[in-house]
């Protein structure tokens, strides 16, 4: 009984709402607690395993502590709200983690060469895309070999800022792929008339897939953008700075494009491609051109820059 007392005095000193009443038994506070803490640790595996060794302790700890006054404070809902918060830091916390244990073998020339040249590749199926099919998907894929290329041409001078468009990069793509994916099994079709005639039965969770792919491509754009800056702060490339920072702007257009031409009909019920306006296939197969010759140029750039040195930042002064 003491015991209990005092556990409950000092958790309302780490709870910020000791006005509620604490009380420590087993149930259901101790079941939920135990679940949740051994949950936990099975979702730090996510982590490196050195990463695990220094830290998992002290977060096991602190999840453990928050869970306490999240429950005591707000009850179930409280401990579910931690919960979100806690799967979305651990999820992009994880990947950051993960993407810096490799990038000390990302960093060689040989990434950048091959990188670059997937890039050109990429490039080309970007702008054969614009009739639709496989290239797209293709060129997604390979763009993924842009996108290492570029991060370890900076040669971890780009900071935070290029390792976050770096993730961000993968992630806006491996969203697009997802959306192509799923969108296949539910609205492909031997012959357009097909797909269009499934898009008209079902035009808002075509608008949903449509929506996604949107985001995808822009969160792509954002990272593209975030590592041309990284690129521009570290003088890593010799010329054309600016183009990843303006093939990322272009992605970010390109995904706000496709939500103004073909979502806005479809959350309303209509079938987009009836009919489809001219000056909207224009534009958006002149973006997917200069989509294609701007992965290209970037391409081809680290290809060429793939030997060079990169200035390393001059000693801080005492």
């Amino acid at each position: 009984m003491l015991r209990a007392a005092s556990d409950c005095s000092a958790l309302q000193g780490l709870c910020s709402c000791p006005q509620k009443v604490c009380i420590m038994n087993n149930s259901p506070l101790a079941n939920s607690l135990s679940v949740s803490v051994r949950l936990y640790r099975v979702l730090l595996v996510a982590y490196p395993e050195k990463f695990r060794e220094h830290y998992e302790t002290q977060m096991v700890q602190v999840f453990r502590d928050s869970f306490r006054e999240a429950y005591h404070c707000n009850g179930v809902p409280g401990a579910i709200d931690l919960w979100l918060h806690t799967f979305a830091d651990l999820l992009v916390t994880a990947l950051m983690e993960r993407i810096m244990e490799r990038s000390q073998y990302m960093f060689s020339p040989r990434v950048v060469l091959w990188g670059g040249v997937a890039s050109v590749f990429s490039g080309m199926l970007w702008m054969m895309s614009a009739s639709g099919g496989a290239a797209g998907v293709l060129a997604l894929v390979l763009g993924l070999g842009g996108l290492a290329a570029l991060y370890s041409r900076q040669a971890g001078q780009g900071g935070k800022l290029g390792l976050a468009g770096f993730a961000l990069g993968i992630i806006g793509t491996v969203l697009v792929l997802a959306v192509l994916w799923w969108s296949s099994t539910i609205f492909s079709g031997p012959t357009y008339a097909i797909i269009h005639l499934r898009i008209e039965r079902q035009p808002v969770l075509a608008g949903r897939a449509v929506l996604m792919g949107s985001l995808g491509l822009v969160t792509l754009g954002i990272g593209l953008a975030l590592l041309g800056l990284a690129s521009l702060r570290s003088k890593t490339l010799h010329r054309w700075r600016g183009l990843p920072l303006g093939l990322g702007l272009l992605n970010t257009i390109q995904g706000i494009t496709i939500v103004l031409l073909a979502y806005e009909p479809l959350s309303q019920g209509r079938n987009f491609f009836d009919p489809w306006p001219p000056q909207g296939y224009a534009l958006i197969a002149t973006e997917f051109v200069l989509l294609g010759l701007g992965w290209i140029g970037l391409g081809t750039m680290l290809a060429i820059e793939a030997e060079a040195q990169v200035a390393q930042p001059p000693p801080a002064s005492a």
